[in-house]
């Protein structure tokens, strides 16, 4: 008998059809997995964070928006993330939640981020409880490792800071050697400049001239829309940030700047304020000062702090916090504490103090490392007399608060 082509067909779906539904069931059965896990809780300081993913399949993630000036997805593996977390400039913690979602299932799930804010002894260290506005702030970032002088300055400039008083900024300088690179650091755990400054073999100068005296510093931009970093008359700042001296820096009898406040414009020839890093030329006493000039000699209080040994400071990272008055009769307050055990190696203050300078319209914020030769140099070949060597200075987390601001500053006398 002959079976029409039509039923052997019917036969064989039916023979074949528990296979096709057994394989519906069992995709019917695949339910999708998704864990989340990491450290929830993150310091005020910010840094990189890793979170492992556990899913059935493919993910993306993304930050949500209100959070992403501060928090920044940097890398995704098979089974993880690293994030970026940017320091909290606020006593306030903050939260953020990063959504992960299934790429072939209708599945997401939530990791929340709780970052502290900044710890403050007492009120007297915090700025917004006094009254402040934070103006700006900038920190290092993984996008700048391996980058050279020119990205680095291109960053800074973003949030009012500048980098353009090196030895790279002039044919006439070291111009090829590497002056500021950008690191991370893991006793911060975030990433910070790393600022050297060499004599052997090699000599750098002043923005191309040398003759007695070397400079690589950053500084706060004095353009008219970046005043608001600056102090104007009348205006009152407050200052943070932080810095670490590698153990063996040898300083001399000569300068050695590592902080100025300067005029920009009028009487701008010597600082208002210096941190100063000083020691005598066979490298013993070696000691860090605060340094006062006034805008005439009758007003100057010369140096303000002295004798801070500078082994209070090798190898360590400190806080700096900087409050001042911008007026002739104004006010000063330095506090510099030392992060791993909290002791206070500066604390002084005083009001009654010119804080200004004639013809001036802003008061801009340097650092790095600006010192003397020690001499004037005679010829291309000849070397400083005062026993420096190449140094480095680490330097990183920069807040800017104001109050009473002046919100149309003009040359004041």
């Amino acid at each position: 008998m002959k079976i029409s082509y039509l039923k052997y067909l019917s036969i064989i779906l039916v023979m074949l059809s528990p296979l096709f539904s057994c394989n519906s069931q069992e995709e019917a059965k695949t339910i999708p997995t998704l864990s989340i896990s990491g450290n929830e809780n993150i310091e005020s300081g910010g840094g990189i964070c890793t979170i492992q993913v556990t899913a059935t399949t493919g993910w993306k993630a993304h930050v949500e928006s209100g959070a992403s000036s501060w928090l920044q997805i940097k890398e995704t593996g098979n089974d993880f993330m690293t994030v970026f977390v940017a320091p909290n400039p606020t006593r306030v913690s903050r939260t953020a939640q990063i959504t992960v979602k299934l790429e072939k299932f209708d599945k997401s799930g939530v990791f929340r981020i709780v970052q502290k804010g900044k710890n403050a002894d007492s009120v007297s260290d915090d700025p917004i409880a006094l009254g402040y506005t934070l103006r700006s702030s900038m920190q290092g970032t993984p996008a700048l490792m391996d980058k050279d002088y020119s990205q680095i300055h291109s960053h800074m400039k973003q949030y009012g800071w500048d980098y353009s008083e090196h030895p790279n900024s002039s044919d006439l300088d070291h111009n090829d050697g590497i002056h500021c690179v950008n690191i991370y650091d893991e006793t911060l755990k975030q990433h910070v400049f790393k600022f050297m400054i060499h004599v052997n073999p090699f000599l750098d100068g002043d923005r191309g001239k040398l003759e007695d005296r070397q400079r690589n510093e950053m500084k706060s931009q004095t353009s008219g829309s970046w005043y608001k970093m600056n102090g104007n008359w009348d205006e009152r700042q407050w200052l943070e940030w932080k810095f670490k001296i590698p153990k063996g820096f040898r300083p001399s009898t000569s300068f050695c700047h590592i902080h100025q406040l300067k005029a920009q414009e009028g009487n701008n020839g010597a600082p208002i304020i210096t941190i100063t890093l000083r020691g005598n030329n066979d490298g013993t006493n070696r000691r860090v000062q605060v340094i006062h000039t006034g805008d005439i000699s009758s007003t100057n209080k010369g140096t303000i702090v002295d004798n801070i040994s500078m082994e209070e400071f090798e190898d360590e990272w400190v806080q700096v916090q900087e409050e001042v008055h911008y007026a002739h009769n104004g006010f000063f307050r330095i506090k510099i504490t030392r992060i791993r055990d909290n002791k206070v190696l500066i604390d002084y203050s005083t009001d009654n103090i010119d804080m200004w300078r004639k013809g001036a319209t802003n008061i801009r914020n340097k650092f790095g490392i600006y010192r003397s030769y020690g001499k004037t140099l005679s010829d291309p070949d000849d070397r400083p007399s005062n026993g420096i060597k190449d140094e480095s200075l680490f330097l990183g987390d920069f807040y800017i608060y104001e109050k009473n601001t002046n919100p149309n500053p003009q040359p004041h006398d």
